[in-house]
């Protein structure tokens, strides 16, 4: 692919739109252990993020949960920028009592959760600097080489005690997270990850980054961030069409840097023969599989 064929390197994802049974229900998740801010809430939607800036729409109006194993979404990934702030998460997602987890994947630290809706969250901190390599084993699955020459799943367990030793006896964990958070990643469940690679890739112009059927993930992004876009296919035939009006991924947003990026896109998608509508500095379209997703411009 020509380099004019590749999203510019500043390319981000914007804020993510979610459907939920019941906006109210969903707010001590996303509020009060997340520690989003509402920024704006009314019957039909409430809108939370950091330091004024939007991450996550939640829209009212579905009719039951999220089944687990649906197509649709896995998760959406808030990231952080220091480990002190995953801490608090970790801290607040403890007193809270909701069901999480917390795994260690070398190149990031995790927490999960699901709202009350099955919307399924990852709070993550990056590390990147502990990773040395990466390589597929003869059964299928990846092999992480940390810089100390130990060889990692990827899955570990998070310690989370060690974790939560980044707070001192001074500092709080109520406070709403810090305003340098953002939208890392989105990962759905997927039936045919390699059609819908074929529009991420070849269309919008992400760039490769772990494309293994043996592993059940494929995903995509940019040179500043390669995992971007994610799809599984870890429920393999158990994999089910979610319900209509079920909670889930109403629509993500790519942010692209300029006008000009935008056209590009639009073009692409033109030769391509792909339905698109366009507002103003925006393109609303939907994947191979129908996940929604809005193409935006931005020159700031």
């Amino acid at each position: 692919m020509k380099s004019e064929e590749l999203l510019a390197t500043a390319t981000r994802l914007g804020p993510v739109h979610l459907r939920v049974v019941d906006i109210p229900a969903a707010l001590p998740v996303w509020r009060d252990a997340v520690g989003l801010a509402v920024l704006g809430q009314d019957d039909a939607t409430a809108e939370l993020g950091v330091g004024g800036k939007p991450l996550i729409v939640l829209h009212a109006g579905a009719s039951t949960p999220l089944p687990q194993k649906s197509r649709d979404l896995f998760h959406v990934a808030v990231h952080v920028t220091t480990r002190k702030e995953l801490a608090r998460v970790a801290a607040r997602l403890r007193a809270s009592g909701f069901r999480h987890s917390a795994q260690d994947h070398l190149i990031s630290e995790s927490l999960y959760v699901s709202d009350p809706s099955g919307n399924g969250i990852e709070i993550c901190f990056d590390t990147p600097e502990r990773l040395a390599s990466r390589a597929e084993t003869a059964d299928g699955g990846v092999s992480l080489i940390a810089t100390d020459g130990t060889a990692h799943s990827g899955l570990e367990p998070l310690d989370v005690d060690g974790l939560l030793r980044e707070l001192d006896s001074a500092d709080r964990f109520e406070p709403p997270l810090a305003a340098d958070a953002f939208i890392g990643h989105i990962h759905m469940r997927a039936r045919s990850p390699e059609t819908l690679m074929a529009f991420y890739l070849g269309v919008l112009g992400f760039r490769p980054h772990i494309q293994s059927r043996s592993f059940g993930l494929f995903d995509c992004g940019t040179d500043q961030r390669r995992h971007m876009v994610a799809f599984n296919i870890w429920a393999r035939d158990d994999l089910r069409e979610p319900p209509p009006r079920a909670a889930g991924l109403q629509h993500f947003t790519v942010v692209l840097p300029s006008g000009e990026d935008l056209a590009a896109v639009a073009q692409r998608l033109s030769h391509a023969n792909l339905p698109i509508k366009q507002t103003g500095r925006a393109l609303d379209l939907a994947d191979p599989e129908g996940n929604r997703l809005r193409i935006m411009a931005t020159d700031n």
